[in-house]
């Protein structure tokens, strides 16, 4: 059964609130042109929180005000359950990752491969939208890693292409279209989110988009903290005496 995601709220905040205050990206420095794009799976790791922006008339007006309504950092990644928009408009939660027998949780399908029989019934049925706040990628060797954080020029909210499905153990499960990276992102990986605009949203949930490609203007990247990396407690304070 699916849950709605008002009743959802509580539970999220618990579960995946960092205890992180939402960090701003700063002191912004172009990728290395000259390094290799990382080629490993993309988008594990995305934001919710505070965003304003216009949404497609598909979109309830009652899901628009509980998107809005997100105000705190919130980091979701493969397993953690989040807010989806459904084909009828509304705001529901799903888990992020389908699951397969020696797989484990596959929170992205590649638009090429959305033909084949893991993904085909839900690309043909099961269309949502994930709303994201912004998201992350990693680039350089292992110890020297720098995060990269893309959010909408606008401060708006992303609304990626998803499928789901209704997994028997685990309830309602979405996966994220990936698809070929355009020129902003293709410096750091070479797949990016399949990032919709409002005049796609209809279209693609009505089953008649088939193809993405993403226009490097959409979005924006700048360097950020780690948002993996917890921040240490304040050492206790001594007696005064």
């Amino acid at each position: 059964m699916i849950q709605a995601y008002g009743s959802y709220n509580a539970g999220l905040a618990i579960s995946m609130n960092y205890g992180m205050e939402r960090r701003r990206a700063h002191n912004f420095r172009s990728p290395n042109h000259h390094s290799k794009p990382n080629l490993s799976c993309m988008c594990n790791a995305y934001e919710l929180g505070k965003r304003g922006g216009s949404f497609s008339p598909k979109i309830k007006a009652s899901t628009i005000r509980e998107l809005l309504s997100i105000d705190s950092f919130r980091l979701i990644r493969r397993t953690d359950k989040a807010p989806v928009i459904n084909s009828a408009g509304d705001l529901v939660t799903m888990r992020w990752g389908f699951e397969r027998k020696g797989l484990g949780p596959i929170n992205n399908s590649r638009s090429d491969k959305l033909d084949s029989p893991m993904w085909k019934e839900s690309f043909e049925t099961r269309r949502c939208l994930i709303p994201v706040a912004a998201f992350y990628e990693w680039s350089g060797p292992k110890g020297q890693k720098r995060t990269h954080r893309f959010t909408s020029p606008n401060d708006g909210w992303f609304l990626m292409a998803g499928i789901w499905e209704d997994s028997e153990t685990l309830g309602p499960c979405f996966s994220m279209i990936t698809t070929q990276a355009n020129s902003t992102v293709g410096k750091i990986h070479h797949r990016m989110p399949a990032i919709l605009t409002d005049a796609e949203v209809d279209a693609y949930l009505a089953g008649d988009l088939r193809s993405f490609t993403p226009a490097p203007e959409l979005l924006e990247v700048a360097d950020a903290p780690n948002p993996l990396v917890k921040k240490k407690p304040p050492p206790a304070q001594g007696e005064l005496f």
